[in-house]
């Protein structure tokens, strides 16, 4: 039986050297500024994504997720 895991949807794992994650990182930080109040959802989003980037980039074993 396979475990189970908290979240309702599927997720991905995507590798990346440090150059890309830190450019990936940067990216969604300038498309971020873009986006206004009417954007709320998307901007919660992209916080959420640059969040996880961020504790990748601090971790010292890649192989664990953020």
């Amino acid at each position: 039986m396979p475990a189970s895991t908290p979240y309702s949807f599927r997720m991905y794992v995507v590798h990346l050297s440090e150059a890309e994650l830190a450019m990936a990182r940067h990216a969604l930080q300038a498309y971020l500024l873009t986006f206004g109040h009417d954007e709320a959802e998307t901007v919660g989003e992209i916080k959420r994504v640059i969040t996880k980037l961020r504790a990748a980039e601090s971790e010292d074993d890649p192989r664990i997720s953020a």
